[in-house]
């Protein structure tokens, strides 16, 4: 099954490439930044072999931004992009392949139909290799993403000046570049939406918890107020220390993390177009939030539930009543719970990992528990640096060799 948003250029090409493939979502045309963001979110919400889409269906920025978002969304389905008439250096082009992304792009003049060939070979049935690492390899979206820049040329013969050149098209079967590119972390904004099985779990407190994580790490912060509660608005009001403070400010910035209040009116394309590392969503109990449906796109999806006996079958009908929809990537947070209330939950909640939530008081205060809970949660979608290779190191050593022997032999001739 593959999803295509592409321009009218290049619609036709990339349909007969599909051939008899299913299609599960499909957009043709010009688009502005606004739609092309709704539907790269629209078709990373389905499950799908591949996303294909291409340069000319929307301004450069826009198209960066959402294939950006859908890669933070869907990391391990493999995206292709279609590039027609672009340079061999073009930016575009080689900023894709840095993220991992298979590019197949045509020389300036070359029949757009020239792609049709490669793209059936990347389908999925087609015996292909698979353009990335194994899904189990615990470092796959860390490091050692593999992609490969299709690069198709065309070889022009003049013929005969009879009024107009006649030019005839030779095209090559086999891709003529090869490229490996290694990746260090995840490129774009990453949503982490936080949500409760019912009202009242602590949904907020959580979320200013992960803010706070992630700006001691030096990232790049918003939390958005994605309910009613106008929590933010008393926030703020303790923050002043102001007796009858109001503010009619729709977001504030407290210890270099920005806040917006759930009266501020910008959407998830306009918030994500502020390049934030890192957009939290308090959403809170979904049947009370406008912004339930967020969830279901975030990156990071944060389930909070109560620990106790009782109120455990609030989870389970929770997961019951979203069972239609993908949880796989679902990370169960439970406050106030043992080591065996834990493992009694992961009988109940089978196929996801289940975190305790210790007692944390002040969000606004760094506690090693809690700090080490977020690393758990989040390191996957925080990157790590890549060790230097061996090569990398030999290198090294034989450049500073080679630069001490150069030293030592203008020594002699100088002595001399």
């Amino acid at each position: 099954m593959n999803a295509i948003i592409v321009s009218n250029k290049s619609a036709s090409y990339v349909l007969e490439a599909i051939g008899n493939s299913d299609i599960s979502y499909e957009k043709v045309g010009r688009f502005t930044a606004e739609q092309f963001w709704e539907y790269c979110q629209s078709a990373a919400r389905i499950h799908i072999s591949t996303f294909i889409t291409d340069l000319d269906c929307t301004e450069p920025k826009a198209f960066m931004e959402g294939v950006r978002q859908y890669k933070s969304y869907r990391s391990q389905v493999p995206i292709i992009v279609i590039a027609l008439d672009r340079q061999d250096d073009d930016g575009m082009v080689h900023q894709l392949a840095d993220m991992g992304i298979t590019v197949i792009t045509t020389a300036p003049g070359t029949s757009p139909k020239s792609i049709v060939k490669p793209l059936s070979k990347l389908q999925p049935n087609s015996g292909q290799e698979p353009l990335a690492l194994a899904a189990e390899d615990p470092e796959f979206n860390l490091e050692r993403v593999k992609e490969r820049i299709y690069r198709y040329t065309s070889n022009l013969k003049s013929g005969p000046m009879y009024g107009t050149d006649i030019m005839e098209m030779e095209l090559p079967d086999l891709p003529v570049q090869e490229r490996i590119i290694l990746q260090d972390r995840i490129i774009g904004t990453i949503t982490v939406a936080v949500i409760g099985v019912e009202s009242k779990m602590g949904a907020t407190h959580f979320s200013i918890m992960i803010a706070n994580y992630l700006n001691r790490k030096g990232y790049k912060v918003a939390i958005k107020e994605a309910n009613s509660n106008k929590d933010f608005t008393r926030i703020e009001h303790a923050y002043e220390g102001i007796k009858g403070f109001e503010s009619q400010n729709t977001r504030f910035n407290l210890d270099g993390v920005d806040y917006f209040k759930s009266s501020d009116q910008d959407d998830m394309g306009k918030l994500i177009a502020l390049g934030y590392d890192y957009l939290i969503l308090d959403i809170g109990y979904p049947d009370e939030s406008d912004w339930g449906e967020e969830f279901f796109r975030a990156g990071v999806q944060l389930v909070l539930g109560a620990g106790s006996e009782w109120r455990q079958a609030q989870l389970i009908r929770f997961r019951e009543r979203y069972k239609h929809l993908d949880q796989s990537n679902w990370l169960y947070c439970i406050p106030f719970i043992e080591k065996l209330g834990i493992k009694d939950l992961r009988k109940e909640l089978p196929g996801n990992l289940i975190y305790r939530i210790p007692p944390h008081p002040d969000p606004y205060k760094p506690q090693a528990d809690s700090d080490s809970l977020m690393s758990n949660l989040l390191k996957k979608y925080m990157g790590e640096k890549k060790k230097a290779s061996t090569k990398t190191i030999l290198y090294s050593v034989i450049g500073v060799c080679v630069l001490i022997i150069i030293v030592l032999v203008i020594a002699l001739l100088v002595i001399i």
